[in-house]
């Protein structure tokens, strides 16, 4: 238990460090503008300011001032470093690699792999993270970029830790440390020392999770020279040295008595009360697994009892964090101490804790996926979809007329049984499927034009209220007419045609027979001459086809969950005759509807 919160001292300090490295690495924008609108200074606000950085790059999104590819890989930036959201992060950091534009800008590629990698490993894809690595070990050995290399075999060897790879998992965490050794005594600044010093705990920490203390042990002088390396770095920021410091000792200071030498171990505790950072109300925690490790168990749950108060004090301790140092170095206090009674309590309040964070992370995946489908990828995306059913549709009624065609009247009429029975099949199950995907389109659909109302009402106000206060001379003049767009189609006639569609789908117009554009003309005023283009454009069909294809689709959607009405029952209410309905129906499915519902009670 003990080794797991040194280990969670390692990886806090590895969020500094992470967090200096990826900021550090933003250079100025490729196309030198001047302004908030760059991905330099989105990515720097990133940590910081992480909803402002979001608002500029929608602004940015809608002027074109950002590429889609720098949008996206900014948008998975922003979400890693300055909210957490490793999944969304992840999300935005694909549909920035798929870009062609990725491959033009290989510095840019580099750094968005790193985050791939890291994301795809915290979301515990751990396959897709190795794989990250190795496309990025190779594009960083191509670039020259050693600090990357290094960075690529750390992540890859954090996930050989999680598969239990344990002997090819510290290959490359050597491999790492090893480029990060040499970059540091180049003499380069001290991202290079701080980044190794973060590498070598990884180890060390990675050393100590499996048992293998004197190898751990081992690792401190290369530790104290990384350290010492820091401190001669002229660029370093102010207190990170004795930051480094304390961590070290902090990690130290257990395996020291992990590996029986209680006089080391009292040496490094005592060095590390001297420190600075373990004497602030912050930095008091970090003697705690000294301390459990020393037996000296009454001295630990004085400090944990400090660091509860000051927590829950001044911030939400309903998190891992909490959980893992905090509760863990209490539980194991008391179990050093054999006290059942408070080891009781203090596991049953993290396994309750447990389950409310795993509530709330699910939780959090759910806004997570339903921000990203409500982005205008998901609807490319439907729209690709269908036309891919669309088209293997067409080939798989290709297929079967040329079967039909190819063989005697007998064996032609087995294939059509046997060809119109898989076809029934998939047909259902596609039916459905794209119910479906209509329903939540045609939601999102009125969501969008109650939205363009609100906004167009909005600028109406606006409109009205400079009218006001304007001076007589700017207002517009009564004679002012718009100009005649020639009856050409424009962006206001694709909204003319959502509002139809809607009207037509929520009040189920379609399914009065006698519905006629005369009737669509009163709810929804269109110009005479442009009506039969706008359906034509935008729906691909002229008004009455349209009305046929949604009758049909409703006539489907009532064969598969009213079982027991009849097929006139059904007719009647689609709005069709019979004769129209029977020849519509085989035209557009290809099978009759008695047997599509044969073929849905099978499923």
């Amino acid at each position: 238990m003990l080794r797991i919160c040194i280990h969670h001292i390692i990886l806090l300090a590895a969020v500094f460090l992470l967090a200096a490295c990826h900021a550090g690495r933003s250079g100025p924008d490729a196309d030198g503008r001047d302004s908030v609108y760059t991905a330099a200074y989105i990515e720097d606000i990133s940590f910081e300011e992480p909803e402002k950085a979001l608002a500029l790059l929608d602004t940015a999104e809608e002027r074109r001032l950002l590429t889609a590819f720098e949008v996206n890989m900014l948008r998975c930036i922003v979400n890693h470093n300055g909210l957490s959201r490793y999944r969304a992060a992840l999300f935005y950091g694909r549909k920035a690699y798929a870009d062609p534009e990725a491959r033009k800008h290989p510095d840019r590629l580099l750094p968005l792999l790193s985050y791939m990698a890291e994301d795809s490993h915290t979301n515990g894809d751990y396959g897709a993270s190795v794989r990250y690595c190795a496309e990025g070990l190779e594009l960083a050995r191509r670039q020259g970029s050693k600090t990357y290399e290094a960075d690529f075999h750390v992540t890859w060897a954090k996930n050989l830790m999680i598969m239990a790879q344990h002997g090819e998992a510290f290959r490359h965490f050597d491999l790492g440390i090893g480029l990060l050794e040499e970059e540091a005594r180049k003499g380069a600044s001290y991202d290079a020392w701080n980044e190794l010093f973060y590498s070598l705990g990884m180890k060390l920490s990675s050393l100590y999770e499996v048992d293998r203390d004197e190898e751990a042990y081992a690792m401190a002088p290369r530790m104290e020279e990384a350290l010492k390396g820091l401190e001669a770095s002229k660029d370093a920021p102010d207190g990170l040295a004795e930051l480094r410091r304390a961590e070290l000792l902090a990690v130290l200071c257990p395996v020291a008595y992990a590996t029986g030498r209680k006089a080391e171990g009292d040496r490094l505790y005592r060095q590390l009360e001297a420190n600075p950072v373990a004497s602030t109300p912050d930095g008091e925690y970090i003697r705690i697994p000294g301390l459990v490790a020393a037996g000296r168990f009454d001295e630990a749950l004085r400090y944990v009892r400090r660091e509860k108060k000051l927590l829950q004090a001044n911030t939400d301790t309903v998190n891992w964090d909490y959980i893992n140092p905090h509760l863990q170095a209490e539980l194991e206090a008391w179990q050093g101490k054999g006290d059942v009674r408070e080891v009781a309590r203090v596991q049953s309040a993290m396994l309750a804790l447990t389950d409310t964070l795993r509530h709330r992370e699910r939780c959090d995946d759910a806004l997570q996926w339903t921000e990203i489908y409500e982005s205008e990828e998901k609807d490319a995306r439907i729209k690709e979809e269908r036309q891919n059913a669309d088209r293997w549709m067409i080939i798989a009624l290709a297929v079967t007329v040329v079967m039909l065609v190819g063989g005697s009247l007998s064996y032609v009429i087995v294939r059509k049984n046997r060809g119109i029975s898989r076809r029934s099949l998939a047909l259902v199950a596609q039916v459905k499927r794209q119910l479906a995907d209509r329903r939540e389109l045609d939601g999102k659909m009125a969501e969008n034009l109650a939205l363009r109302d609100r906004l167009e009402q909005l600028a109406k106000e606006l409109e009205q209220e400079r009218a006001k206060t304007a001076p007589k001379a700017d207002l517009p003049k009564n004679g002012d007419e718009p100009e005649d767009d020639g009856g050409k189609l424009t962006d206001m006639d694709s909204v003319l045609f959502e509002r139809m569609v809607c009207e037509i789908k929520n009040g189920e117009l379609f399914r009065d027979p006698n519905f006629s554009r005369a009737e669509m003309l009163k709810i929804v005023p269109v110009p005479q001459n442009k009506f039969a283009d706008i359906f034509i454009r935008f729906a691909g069909m002229s008004f009455n086809n349209y009305l046929q294809n949604l009758r049909l689709d409703y006539a489907s959607e009532l064969l598969i969950y009213h079982p027991d009405w009849s097929i006139d029952a059904v007719i009647k209410e689609s709005g069709m005759s019979r004769s129209t309905f029977y020849s519509s129906w085989t035209a557009k499915f290809g099978v009759k509807p008695e047997e599509f519902r044969k073929t849905d009670k099978i499923i």
